[in-house]
């Protein structure tokens, strides 16, 4: 029969695997979309197919509009690299924090709050110039409503759970014991 102690002790030592892998996992994926991204696949595409109305395919003149407003070519290679950065950084973090090094803590709580910055940054970089033609066309709107309330959320899911889960007392002496 295994004592209090010993089960708190088997609780906390499963939390680096379960949460390193989700970082080497997510951060792979990102690696991915940033890599598509730089290639040029447009995050506008993606959006569309997210709203439940419209043609299903982007017109032309859509196309045009929103090539019309869209981000300089740097801004965009510059996010796309940053990304691709952010997602390297997330894997090797997920894999310090699999070996147990005390500096996969601090580093994923770095990464949490810098990746929330460039997230919001990326977003408003994103609609700003286009936020006229957001007010003239239900399905840019549609789309920015999407990115907001779907895909905003789901980015931001995992730094903010690591900036609460990696600050608890519990989560920072138990790191503290670590090599």
């Amino acid at each position: 029969m295994e004592s209090p102690q010993d089960q708190s002790l088997q609780y906390t030592a499963t939390w680096p695997t379960t949460i390193g892998s989700v970082c080497i996992v997510v951060g792979g994926l990102s690696l991915f979309g940033g890599c598509l991204a730089l290639s040029g696949m447009s995050e506008m595409e993606q959006l569309h197919t997210a709203i439940p109305f419209g043609d299903g395919e982007l017109s032309e003149e859509l196309i045009g509009q929103l090539r019309a407003t869209e981000p300089l070519v740097w801004i965009t290679n510059i996010s796309s690299l940053m990304n691709i950065a952010f997602s390297i950084l997330l894997t090797a973090a997920g894999m310090a924090l699999l070996q147990r090094a005390r500096k996969a803590r601090i580093t994923l709580l770095y990464w949490s709050i810098f990746y929330v910055l460039f997230t919001l940054a990326a977003v408003w970089l994103n609609w700003e110039p286009r936020m006229e033609l957001v007010n003239q066309n239900k399905e840019v709107e549609g789309m920015f409503l999407a990115q907001i309330a779907i895909s905003m959320p789901l980015y931001l899911a995992l730094p903010i759970f690591l900036l609460i889960f990696l600050n608890r007392k519990q989560t920072r002496n138990e790191v503290a014991s670590w090599r």
